[in-house]
This record gives structure tokens, sequence and C-alpha cells, in this order.
């Protein structure tokens, strides 16, 4: 009998926690929305020319980090801007997973092979401080190392 309440128990909570997770997937959703409202969705190129192409930001850096930010943040990113904030007008973001930041600079790290120190990843606020961020330690570490040293 005990074993049969502890089952239901499990069921009823693992029933809430999906509802749970329903609701503020769809509420994320929402947040998306209006903060991007009245742009048109980018693809990953249209992205690029409008926002980082003149900026002389390699495509694949460009499409790199919106593809990090669009799988750790688990949202579609297609009305995102430049100027986008994760301080201001995206901070929601944080509110639905506090660890994603972290994340973020693991992946980033992971994928051009840099290393971002905490003050850096912290002030890097908008998507062009994220991408810029990125583009000048991948070059940094792209360099050849002065003589005499490995």
């Amino acid at each position: 009998m005990e074993t049969v309440a502890v089952a239901i128990v499990v069921v009823v909570v693992g029933v809430f926690g999906i509802a749970l997770t329903f609701r503020e997937a769809r509420a994320k959703r929402r947040q998306v929305r209006k903060a991007v409202a009245g742009r048109e969705p980018l693809t990953a190129q249209e992205f690029f020319e409008r926002h980082f192409q003149a900026d002389g930001i390699p495509f694949s850096v460009v499409s790199g980090v919106r593809r990090i930010l669009e799988e750790h943040l688990d949202a579609d990113l297609s009305r995102l801007a430049a100027s986008d904030d994760f301080s201001t007008n995206l901070n929601f973001f944080w509110r639905y997973d506090s660890m994603a930041d972290v994340e973020i600079v693991l992946a980033l790290e992971k994928e051009f092979g840099i290393e971002i120190a905490d003050a850096e990843a912290a002030a890097a606020r908008t998507v062009r401080d994220i991408v810029g961020l990125v583009w000048s330690k991948k070059k940094q570490a792209e360099l050849p190392a002065p003589e005499g040293r490995p």
C-alpha cells in the first residue's frame, strides 16, 4: 500500500513538472516574440550581412555564435539584432535558465578554441559584444607565438 502511495505521488509530481515546463516554454516564446516584435526573420546569412559583414567578422563566427545562443537559450532567434541586449530587452532568458550564460560561454570556448574570462563574459551584454569578443579571442588564438615562446 505504501509503495502505491509513493508511486502516485511520483506520477503527480511528474505530471505537475511537465505542465510547469510547458507553461514556462510558452511564456518564454511569448517574451521572445514581444522582444523582437515587428522584425522580419533573418536567415543566418542575412543576419551576418545586415549586422556584421561590414565589420570584417567572418560568417562562421557570426553564425556559430547565433547557433550557440539558439541552442542554449532554446529559442528561435531568427529575429535577433546585433543591438539586442541580454541585460535589458533579453534579460528574461536568465529567469528560465540561470545557468544558460555559463553554458553559452563554455560552448563558445569549445566551438572556437578560445578562453573567455569571467569579467569578459560579464561585460559582453549585446549580441554585437558577444560576437566581437569571440572574434577578438579567435584572432588572438590564431596569432603565432612570439619567438622564444611555445
